[in-house]
Protein backbone atom coordinates (compact mmCIF):
# COMPACT_ATOMS: atom_id res chain seq x y z
CA UNK A 1 0.00 0.00 0.00
CA UNK A 2 1.29 3.30 -1.17
CA UNK A 3 1.53 5.67 1.83
CA UNK A 4 0.25 3.43 3.80
CA UNK A 5 0.89 4.14 7.78
CA UNK A 6 0.47 0.16 8.86
CA UNK A 7 2.06 -2.94 6.92
CA UNK A 8 0.57 -6.01 6.58
CA UNK A 9 1.64 -9.14 5.60
CA UNK A 10 -0.01 -13.11 6.42
CA UNK A 11 2.25 -15.18 7.75
CA UNK A 12 0.28 -18.77 7.22
CA UNK A 13 -2.50 -18.23 9.67
CA UNK A 14 -1.02 -15.49 11.70
CA UNK A 15 -1.53 -11.71 10.64
CA UNK A 16 0.87 -9.63 11.04
CA UNK A 17 0.74 -5.85 11.34
CA UNK A 18 2.92 -3.04 12.03
CA UNK A 19 2.86 0.31 12.67
CA UNK A 20 5.12 1.91 10.37
CA UNK A 21 5.81 5.45 11.25
CA UNK A 22 9.12 5.63 11.82
CA UNK A 23 9.26 9.22 11.44
CA UNK A 24 7.15 10.09 14.34
CA UNK A 25 8.16 7.45 16.92
CA UNK A 26 4.90 5.58 15.49
CA UNK A 27 2.50 7.84 16.85
CA UNK A 28 -1.32 7.14 16.14
CA UNK A 29 -2.59 9.32 13.65
CA UNK A 30 -6.41 9.53 12.19
CA UNK A 31 -5.18 7.76 9.72
CA UNK A 32 -3.33 5.42 10.68
CA UNK A 33 -5.88 4.53 13.85
CA UNK A 34 -8.31 4.48 10.89
CA UNK A 35 -6.05 1.86 8.80
CA UNK A 36 -5.53 -0.53 11.88
CA UNK A 37 -9.03 -0.77 12.34
CA UNK A 38 -9.67 -1.89 8.52
CA UNK A 39 -7.03 -4.44 9.22
CA UNK A 40 -8.36 -5.95 12.47
CA UNK A 41 -11.70 -6.05 11.04
CA UNK A 42 -10.84 -7.92 8.37
CA UNK A 43 -8.74 -10.41 10.47
CA UNK A 44 -12.30 -10.95 12.38
CA UNK A 45 -13.65 -11.97 9.02
CA UNK A 46 -11.10 -13.72 7.59
CA UNK A 47 -11.17 -17.46 7.57
CA UNK A 48 -7.77 -18.52 7.31
CA UNK A 49 -6.60 -15.51 10.77
CA UNK A 50 -6.35 -16.97 13.38
CA UNK A 51 -4.80 -14.74 15.63
CA UNK A 52 -3.26 -11.12 15.19
CA UNK A 53 0.62 -9.60 16.09
CA UNK A 54 0.72 -5.80 16.21
CA UNK A 55 4.30 -4.76 16.86
CA UNK A 56 6.41 -1.05 16.06
CA UNK A 57 10.13 -0.98 15.56
CA UNK A 58 13.22 -1.38 17.54
CA UNK A 59 13.05 1.40 19.04
CA UNK A 60 9.51 2.48 19.51
CA UNK A 61 6.32 0.38 19.98
CA UNK A 62 4.02 3.78 19.93
CA UNK A 63 4.72 6.59 20.70
CA UNK A 64 1.20 8.02 21.64
CA UNK A 65 -1.30 10.34 19.92
CA UNK A 66 -0.95 12.21 16.73
CA UNK A 67 -2.62 14.92 17.03
CA UNK A 68 0.04 17.80 15.35
CA UNK A 69 -0.19 21.11 16.73
CA UNK A 70 -3.41 20.51 18.97
CA UNK A 71 -3.89 24.21 20.36
CA UNK A 72 -4.28 24.80 16.33
CA UNK A 73 -7.39 22.64 16.51
CA UNK A 74 -11.16 23.03 16.56
CA UNK A 75 -13.07 20.99 19.12
CA UNK A 76 -14.22 19.11 16.10
CA UNK A 77 -11.03 17.97 14.96
CA UNK A 78 -10.28 16.61 18.63
CA UNK A 79 -13.33 14.90 18.82
CA UNK A 80 -12.60 13.36 15.72
CA UNK A 81 -9.13 12.40 17.06
CA UNK A 82 -10.51 10.90 19.97
CA UNK A 83 -13.58 9.60 17.91
CA UNK A 84 -11.16 7.40 15.75
CA UNK A 85 -9.21 6.97 19.13
CA UNK A 86 -12.01 5.10 20.91
CA UNK A 87 -13.43 3.17 17.61
CA UNK A 88 -10.01 1.67 17.54
CA UNK A 89 -10.36 0.20 21.18
CA UNK A 90 -13.08 -0.67 20.63
CA UNK A 91 -12.61 -2.34 17.67
CA UNK A 92 -9.49 -4.49 19.32
CA UNK A 93 -12.07 -5.46 22.26
CA UNK A 94 -15.09 -6.88 19.87
CA UNK A 95 -12.39 -8.52 17.58
CA UNK A 96 -13.30 -12.24 17.41
CA UNK A 97 -9.36 -13.32 17.09
CA UNK A 98 -6.76 -12.56 19.49
CA UNK A 99 -4.44 -10.14 18.91
CA UNK A 100 -0.96 -10.02 20.61
CA UNK A 101 1.45 -7.61 20.81
CA UNK A 102 5.32 -7.35 19.99
CA UNK A 103 6.85 -4.90 22.07
CA UNK A 104 10.07 -3.14 21.27
CA UNK A 105 11.62 -0.46 22.57
CA UNK A 106 8.63 2.36 24.25
CA UNK A 107 5.22 2.63 24.63
CA UNK A 108 3.75 5.41 26.13
CA UNK A 109 0.70 7.31 26.13
CA UNK A 110 -1.61 5.69 23.61
CA UNK A 111 1.19 3.44 22.55
CA UNK A 112 0.57 1.92 26.68
CA UNK A 113 -3.21 2.14 25.95
CA UNK A 114 -2.84 -0.22 22.64
CA UNK A 115 -0.36 -2.75 24.69
CA UNK A 116 -3.35 -2.84 27.45
CA UNK A 117 -6.08 -3.36 24.94
CA UNK A 118 -4.46 -6.27 22.88
CA UNK A 119 -5.35 -9.94 24.78
CA UNK A 120 -1.61 -10.47 25.14
CA UNK A 121 1.59 -9.23 24.92
CA UNK A 122 5.49 -9.67 25.32
CA UNK A 123 7.65 -7.35 25.46
CA UNK A 124 11.66 -6.91 24.78
CA UNK A 125 13.82 -6.60 27.84
CA UNK A 126 14.68 -2.97 27.13
CA UNK A 127 10.71 -2.22 26.61
CA UNK A 128 9.36 1.12 28.63
CA UNK A 129 5.40 1.98 29.44
CA UNK A 130 4.47 5.02 30.55
CA UNK A 131 1.57 7.56 30.28
CA UNK A 132 4.06 10.78 30.55
CA UNK A 133 1.54 13.78 29.86
CA UNK A 134 1.32 15.35 33.17
CA UNK A 135 5.44 15.89 32.22
CA UNK A 136 4.60 17.70 29.27
CA UNK A 137 1.59 19.80 31.04
CA UNK A 138 -1.18 18.00 29.96
CA UNK A 139 -2.94 15.20 31.39
CA UNK A 140 -3.45 11.41 30.83
CA UNK A 141 -6.87 10.97 29.73
CA UNK A 142 -8.33 8.42 26.96
CA UNK A 143 -5.29 6.33 26.94
CA UNK A 144 -5.55 6.09 30.85
CA UNK A 145 -8.44 4.43 30.60
CA UNK A 146 -7.58 0.53 30.13
CA UNK A 147 -4.94 1.05 32.66
CA UNK A 148 -7.13 2.23 35.10
CA UNK A 149 -8.98 -1.13 35.34
CA UNK A 150 -5.69 -2.83 35.27
CA UNK A 151 -3.83 -1.12 38.06
CA UNK A 152 -3.55 -0.51 41.61
CA UNK A 153 -4.59 2.62 42.28
CA UNK A 154 -1.21 3.73 44.32
CA UNK A 155 0.50 2.50 41.04
CA UNK A 156 -2.24 4.08 38.60
CA UNK A 157 -1.38 7.27 40.40
CA UNK A 158 2.34 7.05 39.66
CA UNK A 159 2.17 6.52 36.28
CA UNK A 160 -0.80 9.25 35.54
CA UNK A 161 0.41 11.82 38.19
CA UNK A 162 4.32 11.38 38.09
CA UNK A 163 4.97 10.36 34.71
CA UNK A 164 6.79 6.97 36.10
CA UNK A 165 7.96 4.62 33.85
CA UNK A 166 7.23 1.23 34.07
CA UNK A 167 10.18 -1.54 32.84
CA UNK A 168 9.37 -5.04 31.58
CA UNK A 169 9.89 -6.78 34.11
CA UNK A 170 8.02 -4.32 35.92
CA UNK A 171 5.06 -4.15 33.63
CA UNK A 172 4.67 -8.15 33.68
CA UNK A 173 4.60 -8.09 37.58
CA UNK A 174 1.62 -6.09 36.97
CA UNK A 175 0.29 -7.90 34.39
CA UNK A 176 0.38 -5.58 31.78
CA UNK A 177 2.83 -8.27 29.76
CA UNK A 178 2.75 -11.88 29.61
CA UNK A 179 6.30 -12.66 29.28
CA UNK A 180 9.99 -10.53 28.64
CA UNK A 181 12.04 -11.91 25.82
CA UNK A 182 15.32 -10.67 24.61
CA UNK A 183 14.86 -7.87 21.83
CA UNK A 184 15.27 -9.72 18.85
CA UNK A 185 13.38 -12.68 20.29
CA UNK A 186 10.40 -10.72 20.82
CA UNK A 187 8.67 -11.15 17.37
CA UNK A 188 9.45 -15.01 17.50
CA UNK A 189 8.13 -15.40 20.55
CA UNK A 190 4.60 -13.38 19.64
CA UNK A 191 4.68 -15.67 16.66
CA UNK A 192 4.58 -19.27 18.38
CA UNK A 193 2.13 -17.91 21.11
CA UNK A 194 0.14 -17.04 18.32
CA UNK A 195 0.46 -20.62 16.46
CA UNK A 196 -0.86 -21.89 19.49
CA UNK A 197 -4.38 -20.78 17.94
CA UNK A 198 -3.94 -22.75 14.87
CA UNK A 199 -5.95 -25.91 16.48
CA UNK A 200 -8.33 -23.92 18.83
CA UNK A 201 -12.04 -23.60 17.84
CA UNK A 202 -11.80 -20.14 16.66
CA UNK A 203 -15.59 -19.76 17.37
CA UNK A 204 -15.04 -21.01 20.95
CA UNK A 205 -11.91 -17.85 21.38
CA UNK A 206 -14.57 -15.86 20.19
CA UNK A 207 -17.12 -16.50 22.74
CA UNK A 208 -14.16 -16.20 25.04
CA UNK A 209 -13.43 -12.91 24.43
CA UNK A 210 -17.50 -11.94 24.36
CA UNK A 211 -17.98 -13.22 27.78
CA UNK A 212 -14.87 -11.55 29.14
CA UNK A 213 -15.71 -8.12 27.65
CA UNK A 214 -19.18 -8.26 29.14
CA UNK A 215 -18.16 -9.44 32.53
CA UNK A 216 -17.66 -6.25 34.01
CA UNK A 217 -15.62 -4.42 30.77
CA UNK A 218 -18.51 -2.66 29.18
CA UNK A 219 -17.95 0.56 30.84
CA UNK A 220 -14.32 1.01 29.38
CA UNK A 221 -16.52 2.52 26.44
CA UNK A 222 -17.89 5.02 28.99
CA UNK A 223 -14.23 5.59 30.38
CA UNK A 224 -13.01 6.40 26.72
CA UNK A 225 -16.09 8.95 26.30
CA UNK A 226 -14.98 10.57 29.79
CA UNK A 227 -11.55 11.04 28.60
CA UNK A 228 -12.24 12.06 25.26
CA UNK A 229 -14.23 15.04 27.05
CA UNK A 230 -11.44 15.68 29.28
CA UNK A 231 -9.20 15.94 26.37
CA UNK A 232 -11.26 18.38 24.58
CA UNK A 233 -11.35 20.58 27.35
CA UNK A 234 -7.92 20.17 28.31
CA UNK A 235 -6.55 20.82 24.46
CA UNK A 236 -8.94 24.06 24.31
CA UNK A 237 -7.70 25.68 27.18
CA UNK A 238 -4.00 24.99 26.17
CA UNK A 239 -4.61 26.38 23.14
CA UNK A 240 -6.49 29.63 24.63
CA UNK A 241 -3.68 30.47 26.52
CA UNK A 242 -1.68 29.79 23.49
CA UNK A 243 -3.62 31.87 21.08
CA UNK A 244 -3.37 34.86 23.92
CA UNK A 245 0.22 34.34 23.89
Amino acid sequence: MGNSTIKMENCAFVRMIQINRPEVNNKLSIACMKELKKELEHASQGDTCRAVVLYGNSEWFCAGGDLGDYRRKSIQEIKEFGDAFISLHLTMQSCSRPIIAAVEGKAYGGGCSLVEACDLAVASEDAEFAVPEMRNGLAPAMGFSGLFANLGKKQAMAMGLLGEKLSAEKAKELGLVNAVAKAEEVLSYAIKMAEQFQNFDPMAVNLFKEMYADMGQRAYENRLRIGQAMMVALFKAKGEKYEII
